[in-house]
């Protein structure tokens, strides 16, 4: 969701430099696109360990960097580019189409909401209370099953190498929408599919990932 269907991601990295403020932690840019993919209390798990914080305050800071992230959706989230389109196509393919992602399903409902894109899913998963999130590839076994679909019968749509793993540990066709400033990374070798845009998508690309 965060990064393909909206363009979410800056405002996570808004959020969390502005939560984060106040304990004293700066994340530059490439520092925090490592860290795409991973559920907000892990994130926070990894910089407050990092910084000596008390992990006790974690889960105040998730509350507050998911609220921040919301409220920063609803006021300027925008759909990414070739979203509607990929979706129509997939659609119009007789393709099941489900969601699961790391976000809280707070946050899937205000991106839906704010995209109007929410009677297009059949499935919306999340892996806010799983045992683990990405790279665990639960939550996308979760949205299959939602499906009831096998997971060798599905294409994951993805733009973080911690969803990448998660896809491809649930044995998924996986294709990667990289953010700009990640597109060069080796890791995207690991995908069966790397696009620059969902604008670049088309039926013979997906009935390509289905054979």
């Amino acid at each position: 969701m965060d990064g393909l269907i909206i363009d979410s991601e800056p405002l996570w990295y808004e959020a969390a430099l502005e939560s984060l403020e106040p304990f004293g932690i700066s994340i530059g840019h490439e520092e925090y696109y490592q860290s795409t993919g991973l559920r907000t209390k892990e994130f926070l798990h990894y910089w407050f360990t990092r910084y000596g914080i008390d992990l006790e305050q974690t889960a105040s800071s998730e509350a507050d960097i998911t609220k921040r992230v919301i409220e920063k959706v609803k006021s300027k989230g925008r759909p990414m580019p070739g979203v509607e389109s990929s979706i129509q196509l997939a659609k119009q393919l007789g393709m099941k189409i489900g969601l699961a992602s790391s976000s809280p399903l707070s946050l899937i409902e205000a991106v839906l909401e704010k995209t109007g894109l929410g009677n297009y899913f059949t499935a919306r998963t999340s892996a806010e209370h799983l045992p683990f999130g990405k790279p665990h590839p639960e939550v996308f076994l979760n949205c299959a099953t939602a499906l009831s679909s096998s997971p060798n019968e599905c294409i994951c749509l993805e733009d973080s190498l911690n969803g990448l793993v998660a896809a491809k540990s649930a044995r998924m066709k996986c294709i990667v929408v990289p953010h700009p400033d990640q597109k060069t990374h080796p890791h995207w070798v690991w995908a069966d599919l790397h696009v620059d845009s969902l604008e670049q998508l088309n039926e013979h690309v997906l009935q390509s990932l289905l054979k």
